[in-house]
């Protein structure tokens, strides 16, 4: 059964959706992957086979090329059309409720709400990547490490005996300490709900910045807004008390191609308040770490 459905378009990005398909099943295993191409038989009906793997899957990736918003046919853009099969493909991806992931390629930037059909502005907001060839392992593992809290991980290899009596040994002891720190250290939950803080950056800029946090299935998860926009937060850890994730945006300069910057947050409850330090990644530098305090509205 496929764990992620690729949406594409094949005069825009055919190329890159094969490359990335056979990259993911490399990994993932054979036909861990939906695509049209493989998995739709000719006759079939194309809505009732995209809904039924949209149904199996874990995740859907959209895979954006520099075409994908402006393909055109009649004189008329195709996602305008209601029969168009990506516009199709992406209304039910949005309707089911799993995470949806823009896949940037070809140097392809992220369309805004404003351009888009209103049956799928919700594109928008999700949290997007981009997949170049000068840094395609970089980028791919990246992508991986996004799909890896959405996908099951793979079964562990068989040990000997005496390997498993001293795994169990050792997880014994990591238990006892854990709960003895338990006692006195706060643990995620405490971060759960909505926080608010009132960031000045160094470039002369206020604003309110927002973190949704909650815990499904024992997992923390949620979003983080940089410069007023909600972004996925992702490479979560809990350490010594303290959360540390990363989100990621994109910044344009003229008509220079858009960079991508990585900000990487920690966070730790204190009295009644969230304590937070960001340190933001550009391509070739990293600002001043950035102090601020998260208050609940």
């Amino acid at each position: 059964m496929p764990s992620l459905f690729i949406s594409y378009r094949r005069e825009d990005s055919a190329g890159f959706a094969g490359r990335l398909t056979d990259a993911l099943e490399q990994r993932l295993g054979a036909g861990s992957v939906f695509r049209d191409v493989d998995d739709i038989p000719p006759g079939a009906d194309f809505e009732a086979v995209i809904e039924r793997g949209l149904q199996q899957v874990h995740a859907v990736l959209v895979i954006i090329g520099p075409h994908w918003l402006t393909a055109s046919a009649g004189g008329q853009r195709r996602l305008d059309r209601d029969d168009d099969y990506v516009r199709r493909e992406v209304e039910h991806a949005l309707a089911s409720g799993k995470p949806v992931v823009p896949v940037l390629v070809g140097g392809a930037a992220m369309p805004s709400a404003e351009v888009l059909p209103i049956s799928i502005r919700g594109l928008a907001n999700r949290h997007a990547l981009s997949l170049n060839d000068a840094s395609w392992a970089t980028d791919l593992q990246r992508l991986q490490d996004v799909l890896a809290q959405w996908l099951a991980a793979p079964p562990a290899p068989r040990r000997r005996w005496w390997g498993a009596i001293l795994g169990a040994f050792a997880a014994c002891l990591a238990l006892a300490a854990w709960l003895a720190w338990y006692d006195t250290a706060p643990g995620p939950e405490a971060l759960q709900g909505e926080w608010q803080a009132d960031v000045a950056y160094p470039w002369n800029l206020s604003v309110q910045e927002r973190f949704e946090l909650v815990i499904r299935d024992g997992v923390l998860e949620g979003t983080a807004s940089f410069l007023g926009v909600p972004r996925e937060i992702e490479q979560l850890e809990w350490r010594g008390g303290r959360l540390r994730f990363a989100t990621r945006a994109e910044t344009v300069s003229g008509n220079d191609s858009p960079r991508e910057l990585e900000q990487r947050y920690e966070l730790w409850p204190e009295d009644e308040a969230l304590r937070v330090r960001l340190t933001i990644h550009r391509s070739h530098s990293v600002d001043a770490p950035l102090e601020f305090v998260a208050r609940r509205p």
